[in-house]
């Protein structure tokens, strides 16, 4: 398990915010340790970008290694609630020397890559190493631009459109039931608790005292992640960073959207226009009840529909 101490203080410094390369950092990070659950027309973008550009050494730090750690400086502390590409590069060719070395030194030294013939690190890594950090941060900054450029760029608007309907959404719920009600709500592992957040489902112990805390929505994560668990001594100490999935977008329509929420969700949202029970839903879309009253569910906890009575039938209606 993971918690975060935040106290009063720190819940107050709590913000919400988004950017380019966080979301290419998430697409990265899945395609390496979770490419399973990427969408085939991401995981394809992505993997052709890789191969076509030679990024080798991004794919090697930022998709984590047999170990599953990967280090956190090609995912900057967001400095505003939307930064650009040029901000967030600028951040990342300016990471901290230092601070390189302690990120890459808990991969090397196990975190990410072992001594085992398996698992030891790449080649390209190491020759990189030996050329400086100030070099390698400079060059993950090229490639990382390059690989946003390639895959992500024509898609932001949308992508980010998302990502503003979800902290919208998120500001509903602190409007209306308070801010540790709706860190509870980013994800199901997620519970506050005697003053600080707790990840319940994580394998890793560790307990981080912080005055601030940075949420990130993410469009490619299903489940909540951790950044920059600072243990004391850190060099350049970050702000604990979670990212969490993102509701389906209300605004979102056409193939975007069926990439983003998946197809059928996207069929029964285009079906709601106007009040309709489970049955018929089900008899339009043909589809059983247990299929439709399942993704009507989550439609419904994500906020995207509303629920009525009407004698003995439930009638769900999209949101405005």
């Amino acid at each position: 398990m993971i918690r975060v101490e935040l106290g009063a203080q720190g819940l107050g410094r709590t913000r919400f915010a988004m950017s380019p390369l966080n979301a290419a950092q998430d697409l990265l990070f899945q395609l390496g340790r979770y490419p399973e659950n990427l969408d085939a027309r991401w995981r394809a973008r992505a993997l052709d970008a890789l191969r076509d550009r030679r990024l080798g050494l991004l794919a090697v730090v930022c998709g984590g290694g047999p170990h599953g750690y990967a280090p956190d400086f090609p995912r900057p502390e967001p400095a505003t609630f939307q930064p650009g590409l040029d901000t967030d590069l600028h951040q990342v060719a300016g990471t901290a020397p230092d601070r390189i070395r302690f990120e890459l030194g808990a991969a090397l030294g196990g975190h990410s890559w072992g001594q085992d013939d398996a698992d030891r690190p790449p080649r390209l890594l190491l020759a990189a190493l030996e050329r400086g950090e100030d070099h390698l941060a400079q060059r993950i900054a090229d490639e990382l631009e390059q690989f946003w450029r390639l895959v992500l760029a024509a898609d932001w608007p949308d992508i980010r459109a998302r990502l503003e309907d979800d902290v919208t959404f998120r500001s509903g719920v602190i409007a209306r039931e308070g801010l540790t009600s709706a860190l509870e709500r980013l994800a199901p592992d997620l519970l506050w608790r005697e003053g600080g957040l707790e990840m319940t489902a994580s394998s890793h112990e560790m307990s981080v005292e912080a005055d601030a805390m940075v949420l990130v929505p993410s469009v490619f994560f299903s489940k909540a992640i951790f950044c920059a668990g600072e243990p004391d001594g850190t060099p350049a100490p970050r702000t604990p960073l979670i990212v969490y999935p993102a509701v389906p977008s209300s605004r979102a329509s056409g193939p975007l959207s069926d990439e983003l929420i998946g197809p059928t969700r996207a069929h029964l949202l285009a079906e709601l226009a106007q009040p309709r029970s489970t049955a018929e839903l089900a008899r339009r879309l043909h589809l059983s009840s247990a299929t439709v009253s399942y993704h009507l569910q989550i439609l419904h906890r994500a906020g995207l529909l509303q629920r009525t009575r009407h004698s003995r039938s439930v009638l769900y209606q999209k949101l405005s």
